[in-house]
């Protein structure tokens, strides 16, 4: 069974006095009289059933028991003080909150998003994605960002990138392996392929695979995010086709290289979505999508 609280005005009186040494500066602290604060206190002494404070004729000065009562009084009300800011508090700031899929977040958000913060102080930026996004009402999202083919019910769909693919491979690749000269090697080798992107595979096949020793082509594995695939191809001997907006920051910090220097059509897209009954983006989504597209102007492509 729980111990009875003490009362929080009394608590809140004793922690004031203690720190600052006298009931009056307490008292005009919490905006009370030096008497409301010597009842308040009395009220957590008869609570208690003991003394918090030696009350001499200038002064006050903590009892044994009262020292040993004033850390954990200190903690309380600072958590108290932290919690109900951090819910209840007024909103200072404008909060921004994108829902897209991880790899969009991981490969190309987060090695950017610093410059974003950097312009922008004051939005502060949250991004969803699986996990989460499925709890969220639909005025939490204020941009919805997929990967598709344009066509959602329900949804207005707004073109953001076209998407393009490249194959990409690690240093151990080449150890096994050797280079790639022709779109056929990549056939009898290990190949990595994200699912709803398979279909890349499928139409290189037409130019040249799949063919492999004896005819035969080499092993694969499916998985369903290019965040999985690269980190696949950079710690094995598999290549991978991965977007290659997606690619760019791995092969530029050279965890991975492209195994050709040509890029692929894609039938995918990266499309903003809104929903029917909201056409129209809010401010702080205005500029962000504003900054994406100068992201997209400013960052050149693979090859």
């Amino acid at each position: 069974m729980r111990v009875p609280l003490p009362p929080l005005p009394g608590v809140q009186a004793f922690e004031a006095a203690a720190r600052l040494g006298s009931f009056a500066a307490a008292a005009e602290e919490l905006h009370l009289s030096a008497a409301t604060v010597s009842q308040r206190i009395r009220s957590l002494e008869t609570h208690l059933g003991v003394p918090l404070f030696e009350r001499h004729a200038r002064s006050v000065e903590l009892t044994e028991l009262g020292r040993a009562y004033l850390p954990a009084v200190r903690e309380s009300l600072d958590d108290l003080a932290a919690a109900t800011g951090g819910l209840f508090a007024p909103a200072r700031r404008e909060q921004l909150t994108v829902r897209t899929q991880v790899s969009y977040a991981t490969t190309w958000l987060a090695p950017h998003l610093h410059l974003f913060q950097a312009e922008h102080p004051d939005i502060d930026l949250r991004v969803v994605s699986a996990v989460w996004s499925e709890a969220l009402t639909l005025g939490e999202v204020d941009l919805d960002i997929h990967q598709g083919r344009g066509a959602w019910p329900n949804a207005h769909a707004e073109l953001l990138h076209h998407d393009s693919a490249v194959v990409v491979h690690g240093p151990g690749h080449l150890d096994r392996w050797g280079p790639v000269t022709e779109v056929a090697d990549l056939f009898a080798r290990p190949r990595i392929q994200v699912l709803g992107f398979d279909d890349v595979w499928q139409r290189m096949s037409h130019d040249g695979g799949p063919v492999g020793p004896g005819g035969r082509a080499g092993p694969a594995i499916t998985v369903d995010t290019t965040v999985t695939a690269l980190e696949l191809a950079a710690g094995g001997d598999a290549s991978a086709v991965v977007p290659e907006r997606f690619a760019r920051t791995a092969v530029r910090a050279g965890r991975v290289s492209l195994a050709l220097p040509q890029a692929f059509p894609m039938r995918q897209a990266h499309y903003l979505l809104r929903p029917l009954e909201a056409p129209r983006s809010s401010p702080r989504a205005r500029v962000f999508l504003e900054w994406l597209t100068h992201l997209d102007e400013h960052q050149p492509a693979l090859g």
